[in-house]
């Protein structure tokens, strides 16, 4: 056998199984990032005779608020959000906070910008946030929907109507409404009280919820006697 064919056999032998490492790597990534980011999809919601609403705080943690974070300065977002709270408690509105968790997925917290990592201070509800119930969910994706805890309680409480604050409006509030929009929920994103990197993505993300079959409202029309139910 000629001595240049020996050799591509060897370089064959020791480059084929690298390829199919990467190859299972990228499959890893792919799959990841998929579960991550698309919507979950579940049994339509019942019609409840005496229907509620519910507030959800998504992501308000103190890797979302903190001055490190991307977002600059969120002063203004959580004072918005507490007014949101504060409404619905009055209200009688069933209240749900969810926390992002990356855990140890490599994958996940790469996504999350190294954030949200679990039993660090940042991935804490934030200091300054109005806890104004026991109902904490934890997530490790997008969509709130995929704690199956979180959404047995909507169901148990015949909540038929969502609103919807937090972080981040490209991310978790597209994905957990669109987990909402998939279960019949009627979907309701209060606009000043979500947060996202600049003015561009959050014109678009607006402009995705209405197509998506969602309500883009403020706070100023939530405390106006905004239907609830």
């Amino acid at each position: 056998m000629p001595k240049d064919t020996k050799k591509k056999r060897k370089r064959l032998r020791v480059v084929l199984p690298i390829i199919g490492v990467v190859l299972i790597l990228v499959i890893i990534v792919v799959s990841s990032v998929l579960y991550a980011t698309t919507p979950t999809k579940g049994d339509p919601i019942a019609g409840y005779n005496e229907p509620k609403a519910a507030l959800l705080v998504i992501d308000v943690q103190n890797d979302t608020t903190s001055n490190t974070a991307f977002y600059g300065d969120t002063t203004r977002f959580l004072e918005n959000v507490n007014q949101a709270i504060a409404f619905a408690e009055e209200n009688d509105m069933e209240i749900l906070y969810v926390k992002n968790i990356t855990g140890n997925n490599p994958v996940l917290q790469l996504l999350a910008g190294g954030k949200y990592k679990d039993g660090t201070v940042g991935a804490e509800l934030a200091d300054g946030l109005q806890i104004a119930s026991g109902n904490i969910f934890t997530k490790s994706i997008r969509d709130s929907f995929s704690d199956k805890g979180f959404e047995d309680y909507l169901i148990s409480k015949q909540v038929d109507t969502l609103y919807i604050v937090g972080a981040d409006a490209s991310a978790c509030i597209l994905s957990t409404a669109q987990g909402g929009i998939n279960r019949n929920y009627n979907v309701n994103i209060i606009s000043d009280a979500i947060i996202t990197v600049n003015d561009t993505v959050m014109a678009q993300m607006l402009e995705q919820y209405t197509k998506d079959g969602a309500v883009v409202i403020d706070l100023a029309q939530l405390f106006n006697h905004y239907e609830i139910g």
